[in-house]
């Protein structure tokens, strides 16, 4: 009693920190049971991003956050590995297929069309992105809210200036369409690594599956700040930016499963240095970046129940 008195303060910070604590783990322990995280190779074999991150290559001498082995990447103008993975993470939850297909633009296709994969993909990420534009980093990333568009190199949101997130593509086993990174026009936004299409691991599927893959940047001004940083012996550095994949199965008449992939990449030779460099963020941030996942994933499936206006 005589230490709450004596340090008021340094009491009232403690006690945040104990609440916020307890808040953060009964959180985490709903999301993990609502929304939870799967390996790698829980992922259909189609994904985009498995194929990208189990590609034959050099594997970097770090481990990344989320799992056990990846392998370095080009930068996307080509040329030698230059950058890595440094995190990963997935989630995957089954909803009832007449509510997903009953979202968005392709509610008003007839029975039959709107219960394929392919357009209870787009039925998610609808949703997912209607439901993101709500949250509080709407109000420094939405600058405006562009129509959607599968179209490769179009804006979902943020902006071309500042943290902006665009399509790549989708694909579809049913229809054997896969992602082509060369159809993104020349004036585009560029992702910041390679990407390679999908198209020898779409055959074969014995569930109807459809992806599509989204990429999005960081300013390089913030970028080259972090790493100035690093240069002088912070020991951690910031993303250049990544992918994000949205898979959906449809595993039966009644279920469908849907699936949120997250992945980060970032140069391991920052400004040009000749040694590599795998510094990354801390542990506690990743395990803040797999929450975040989760609470964006979770908004997205209550989203789903939620009228919405069709254009």
């Amino acid at each position: 009693m005589t230490f709450i008195k004596a340090r008021p303060r340094l009491t009232a910070i403690l006690s945040v920190a104990a609440f916020g604590s307890v808040a953060i783990y009964f959180t985490r322990r709903h999301f993990d049971r609502s929304c939870p995280r799967i390996p790698i190779t829980d992922l259909p074999q189609s994904s985009a991003c498995r194929y990208l991150l189990e590609r034959a290559g050099e594997s970097p001498t770090q481990k990344p956050w989320g799992m056990e082995t990846s392998t370095l990447l080009a930068s996307w103008s080509g040329g030698d590995k230059t950058h890595w993975v440094p995190s990963f993470t997935a989630h995957q939850v089954e909803v009832p297929l007449s509510l997903l297909a009953g979202y968005g633009a392709s509610s008003n296709q007839d029975n039959v069309a709107k219960h394929d994969a392919h357009h209870l993909m787009q039925n998610f990420v609808a949703a997912f992105l209607d439901a993101r534009a709500t949250g509080p980093e709407a109000t420094f990333l939405d600058k405006s809210r562009p129509s959607l568009s599968f179209m490769p190199a179009s804006m979902l949101f943020g902006d071309r200036a500042f943290p902006g997130a665009f399509m790549l593509g989708t694909w579809s086993s049913t229809t054997g369409a896969s992602i082509q990174p060369l159809d993104l026009p020349s004036d585009a936004i560029k992702p910041v690594s390679e990407f390679f299409s999908n198209r020898d691991v779409i055959q074969g599927s014995e569930v109807d599956t459809a992806g599509a893959v989204m990429y999005w940047k960081f300013p390089d001004g913030l970028v080259k700040s972090v790493d100035q940083a690093a240069s002088y012996g912070c020991p951690w550095r910031l993303m250049e930016g990544g992918f994000q994949e949205f898979i959906v199965e449809r595993v039966s008449d009644e279920k469908a499963r849907l699936t949120y992939v997250t992945i980060e990449c970032s140069n391991i030779h920052p400004e040009g240095q000749a040694t590599r460099d795998f510094k990354r963020l801390p542990w506690v941030l990743y395990e803040a970046h797999v929450l975040y996942a989760q609470s964006l994933l979770a908004k997205a499936i209550s989203q789903l129940g939620k009228p919405t206006c069709v254009e």
